[in-house]
């Protein structure tokens, strides 16, 4: 099993031109690979997910119907309501408030957000053709080809594509967040009713229990909704294929399903 996983961390190394021994040839063969199939697939799949909105909508519906299957909309109204507040809160496209910050991060810590699927396997496939170091900088891309006209539409075209690249991040976030809260909510009086049930004391508002419930919710909504950090190996190394988009989303619609 170990040697099958070292061989996909080669492959990968090879398709960018860096594995050990590798020679002229097969830098030229990986970087033609690269340049002629990868990146046309990179820039097509970047163009139909974050540059398009009929496809931003469809990633907050498709967010949504994780939560409608999870149960977490057929919640209360009211703490459905209280959950939509704290996402709406938290999630800010650009700056954020000093205090939605600080929220932000500890949900970062505890995994359930900015783990979008899809933008996952196209930061790794940017990554792989060398645009940039793992993230979707368009510097490398677009500044070389944009000089010549000038510096306000290369900064235009930047903080475009930066808005769009964060909303669709956040369309994700905002129901992870949404399900967290309410997650959070029903474990808290699952277990007050569990111990006035049993009659064991409770302190509901200690530091211990608080950090014990943060981390049980966020378990379930790391393993119920899709999550790139649960994608295994092989089937984010598919990205390298001529063919086939987004093998991590199946994958992880499979997994989260079973949850």
């Amino acid at each position: 099993i170990a040697e099958g996983f070292e061989s996909v961390a080669g492959l990968q190394d090879c398709m960018r031109g860096e594995a050990k021994g590798q020679g002229l040839l097969g830098r030229t063969a990986a970087a033609a690979y690269r340049y002629g199939l990868l990146t046309p697939k990179a820039g097509a799949q970047f163009a139909k997910t974050v540059l398009s909105i009929p496809t931003h909508i469809r990633n907050f519906l498709s967010s949504a119907a994780f939560s409608l299957a999870n149960g977490t909309i057929l919640t209360s109204p009211r703490l459905m309501a209280q959950a939509i507040n704290e996402a709406r809160k938290v999630v800010q496209v650009g700056m954020r408030q000093p205090e939605a910050m600080a929220k932000y991060r500890e949900y970062l810590d505890l995994g359930i957000v900015n783990t979008n699927v899809r933008l996952g396997d196209i930061r790794n496939l940017f990554k792989d053709v060398r645009f940039g170091d793992g993230n979707i900088a368009t510097d490398s891309v677009l500044k070389p080809l944009l000089n010549n006209l000038g510096k306000g539409i290369s900064r235009g075209v930047k903080k475009t594509t930066k808005a769009f690249q964060d909303a669709y991040v956040a369309e994700d976030d905002f129901w992870k967040i949404t399900n967290y809260f309410v997650e959070l909510e029903r474990r808290r009086n699952a277990y007050i009713k569990d111990a006035t049930r049993r009659n064991v004391k409770l302190n509901a508002d200690s530091p211990e229990f608080t950090k014990q419930l943060k981390e049980e919710a966020a378990a379930i909504v790391r393993n119920t909704v899709p999550n790139y950090a649960y994608v295994g190996d092989v089937v984010r190394t598919a990205r390298l294929l001529p063919v086939g988009n987004f093998m991590s989303f199946p994958s992880e619609m499979i997994r989260s399903t079973v949850n």
